[in-house]
């Protein structure tokens, strides 16, 4: 334990179980204190009581809904009384939504996942900032991944969703970086949690054959580490790092200490972010 996040306060939606575990855990590791947020109180406090016992911080729990602002800006009210601040905001919680073709899945569960997905995000950051932009300073990480950056045919829900995050941060970036509020997207792989075992139990034929020979092939590899973007998160968190502003950094794929080591080639530019693809982008005369 280094104390790299020592007397911080985090919230981790998401945060009873899978990746938002990992998230948690690590930052307790480093002295960071957390409120995490879920809608199944069971492992909220599980999660909470089993930090308590593993490292000297403070963690509380609450369980909320995301997807519904007044919940969320309750609970960010009660980690304010709590912590009297918020330094990082964790949004992890996500649900996978209808799986299938289009013409197939239904259309209320669709919409319900965009608004538990970019709702709780949009609804999460909205309310922590007053408290961030007061004290000029915070870090706010998006989770991406699943289709955010490339076509996931069948899961058109979840895909869309992530992809409406990587243009959120993006977007939050540009507008908060005046008030020294940075927000960076993680695409933390293909892990094995939950929300893959639900993937597991869907009809072969509704989400293709493609979809369901990765999944079984995950099934056996044990899928990416989970361990991945817990680091990842840390190093983004313990330093606020404005080369990451605005991007999308994977957890599993890119070099990201490399890349913060050479921040003077990425700040101006459109590295690590969701473009157009244009003709001369592939030595195409169109």
């Amino acid at each position: 334990m280094s104390n790299l996040l020592k007397n911080k306060v985090a919230i981790i939606t998401g945060g009873g179980r899978g990746i938002g575990k990992a998230i948690a855990e690590r930052f307790a590791q480093e002295g960071c204190n957390l409120m995490l947020v879920s809608r199944t109180k069971s492992e909220l406090e599980e999660t909470a009581e089993s930090i308590k016992q593993q490292f000297s911080v403070n963690v509380s729990s609450y369980q909320t809904d995301i997807g519904i602002e007044d919940e969320v800006e309750s609970m960010v009210l009660q980690t304010i009384q709590e912590f009297d601040k918020i330094d990082i905001l964790v949004n992890n919680a996500a649900i996978i939504g209808p799986m299938g073709e289009i013409s197939k899945i239904n259309g209320q569960k669709f919409l319900s996942t965009l608004k538990n997905n970019i709702g709780g995000t949009v609804f999460c950051t909205k309310a922590v900032l007053p408290y961030m932009k007061s004290q000029k300073l915070g870090c706010i990480i998006n989770l991406s991944g699943g289709g955010g950056l490339y076509p996931l045919p069948y899961y058109d829900a979840y895909s869309a969703s992530k992809a409406a995050i990587v243009r959120l941060t993006e977007n939050f970036a540009l507008e908060l970086e005046k008030y020294n509020v940075n927000v960076t997207a993680i695409s933390p792989g293909a892990v094995n949690t939950k929300m893959f075992d639900e993937q597991l139990k869907v009809d072969k034929n509704s989400i293709g054959e493609k979809n369901w020979l990765e999944l079984q092939d995950r099934l056996f590899s044990g899928g990416a580490p989970i361990d991945k973007a817990p680091e990842l998160a840390l190093f983004i968190a313990c330093q606020n790092r404005k080369e990451f502003n605005g991007r999308v950094i994977s957890a599993i794929w890119d070099d990201w200490e490399n890349i913060s080591n050479q921040k003077e080639k990425i700040i101006d530019t459109d590295i690590f972010q969701m473009r157009r693809i244009v003709p001369k982008d592939r030595d195409l005369d169109i």
